[in-house]
């Protein structure tokens, strides 16, 4: 962590090209939890989206709210598809920030991303020519 209530992260890469993460501890409803760096996409407008697989590892298929709550995606070819959705608390360890929301994936979903919804209340910087993303208290 850098100083005056900052933490920033490097940015990862892939083809080539650098994109923003945010190291975050994923808590389920039964005490399961996971820090992992996560893609932020502000395409997203979601909370936070896991693949199917990580969001059954950690329990959250067992606790999804009823149908009537869950949201609906399209994909770029105008398909739209249900988005399943659960209660979460996502914190920032190196800030001791605790974040409430909720989680969403859907059938065949292989990526994990944070969404508008979770940063919308926060500090954050995308620095390109440094290639990293901060949070600032």
């Amino acid at each position: 962590m850098e100083g005056g209530g900052e933490v920033c992260w490097p940015y990862l890469r892939s083809n080539d090209l650098g994109f923003p993460v945010l190291n975050l501890r994923i808590e389920s409803p039964f005490g399961v939890s996971k820090e992992v760096l996560i893609r932020v996409d502000t395409g997203y407008d979601g909370f936070l989206l896991l693949s199917e697989e990580r969001y059954r590892r950690m329990g959250f298929h067992l606790s999804e709210l009823p149908r009537k709550y869950w949201s609906e995606g399209e994909t770029v070819t105008g398909e739209v598809f249900k988005l399943r959705r659960a209660l979460t608390v996502v914190r920032i360890p190196e800030l001791h920030m605790r974040l409430e929301g909720y989680v969403d994936t859907f059938r065949g979903n292989t990526e994990d991303l944070v969404g508008l919804r979770l940063i919308e209340g926060l500090k954050l910087l995308f620095d390109g020519p440094a290639q990293r993303a901060c949070i600032f208290l």
